[in-house]
């Protein structure tokens, strides 16, 4: 998976972080502590008012080749990518970290996420931050992940990570056509007792797909719990009308529908696959986040 830039500069091949960080105006170097670092990307993106003509601005297949890696879950191998999406080293957003090894920075995938165009067009990475906060810690704990972590953007990095091992399996297939429903289209209320847990407002949806997960035998509804799980399909808030409850679709997720390609499994990753905030994840501890007086926007 990704990680952050920030305090982990070590791991950065050095002509990689002299060229990204010539690409922001800005001076990245391991002698900065986490806070600075953090704080001289975050500037940076934001002196990036209007994101559409900045991505705008790229070559044709400068951008598709980023939107694939978006759709990779942020990182992929040279070797792994299809040659029409190979145009990722002149790409302002994306860091070679290691030799032939891209990925989009954690501080640079939060960015994104607060982008309208990505929520709109319903990209999984984008609309986990728009998720209750009680929605996520029940999909993390329905993931069986021990995550400590006490601010919400490590959170949101988390559930996107372990989104990706689910989806893998899936490679990008489903048996359902549709790219979005409504929830009472597949569990009326007053017909289970579980969901309407959820509509009573008493339980979170996550938390009511776990215990419909234990006891469902209907092979389409089990695998309809199974794409809720890994991100094919995630919980969307309708938009409010007067005088009328609040209502909940499904949407699929672009990451949802394509395979995942990268096969690398890097030491680190397996080293903190048991671990409750994983090391390169870790850009919100203490040392970092006094008094949490950093805020993404």
């Amino acid at each position: 998976m990704p990680f952050a830039i920030s305090g982990n500069i070590s791991q950065i091949r050095k002509d990689a972080i002299r060229s990204f960080s010539k690409k922001f105006g800005i001076i990245l170097s391991q002698g900065q502590v986490k806070r600075q670092q953090y704080t001289l990307l975050q500037n940076a993106l934001r002196s990036k008012k209007d994101m559409i003509t900045d991505l705008a601005a790229l070559k044709r297949t400068e951008l598709l080749s980023l939107v694939f890696l978006i759709t990779q879950f942020g990182d992929i191998e040279a070797d792994e990518v299809p040659s029409d999406y190979t145009f990722l080293r002149e790409n302002p957003y994306v860091l070679e970290w290691q030799k032939n090894s891209f990925m989009i920075p954690l501080e640079v995938m939060e960015f994104l996420a607060t982008e309208k165009i990505f929520k709109e067009q319903k990209y999984l990475f984008a609309l986990i931050p728009q998720l209750p906060m009680r929605e996520k810690k029940a999909w993390i704990r329905w993931m069986e992940v021990d995550f400590d972590g006490k601010n919400e953007w490590p959170l949101n990095h988390e559930l996107h990570s372990q989104c990706r091992k689910l989806q893998i399996p899936f490679q990008g297939k489903s048996f359902i056509t549709e790219t979005e429903f409504n929830i009472e289209q597949l569990w009326r209320p007053g017909k289970n007792k579980i969901v309407d847990w959820f509509y009573k407002g008493l339980t979170p949806f996550y938390y009511a797909m776990q215990e419909l997960s234990r006891v469902e035998k209907d092979p389409f509804f089990v695998h309809i719990i199974e794409t809720i799980r890994a991100g094919k399909f995630i919980l969307k808030k309708e938009p409010e009308k007067l005088r009328q409850k609040t209502k909940y679709k499904l949407v699929a997720t672009v990451e949802g529908q394509t395979p995942q390609l990268r096969k690398k499994v890097y030491t680190w990753e397996k080293e903190k696959e048991h671990e409750k905030i994983h090391l390169f994840s870790d850009l919100y501890n203490e040392n970092l986040r006094e008094d949490n007086q950093i805020q993404v926007e």
